[in-house]
């Protein structure tokens, strides 16, 4: 079987960790708030997922040329009530 090497992304990924105390319709909402600034930014939304971290509830998974441009996508929706908490871990893709 043959091998395929995926070419490395420029992009730096961020992993958005985060508690929510709301209900599902509440947060299905909040991710379309996030995924339109997504769109209006240019930053890359690559999903939503359950978090098997003891500590989180969930993650967001996004892509973004830089901190800067993930903060100004994420400024244009304000944290709900009901995201408890949250830290944001950037991944830097390395060049080899």
């Amino acid at each position: 079987m043959e091998a395929r090497v995926r070419q490395v992304d420029s992009r730096m990924k961020i992993l958005l960790y985060f508690d929510w105390s709301g209900t599902r319709k509440e947060l299905k909402e909040h991710d379309k708030k996030m995924q339109k600034s997504c769109i209006e930014t240019g930053v890359e939304h690559e999903g939503l997922y359950g978090s098997m971290n003891e500590k989180w509830n969930f993650v967001w998974v996004f892509g973004a040329n830089s901190f800067d441009h993930f903060i100004e996508m994420s400024r244009k929706v304000p944290r709900p009530i009901y995201m408890t908490h949250y830290i944001t871990e950037l991944l830097i893709p390395e060049r080899l």
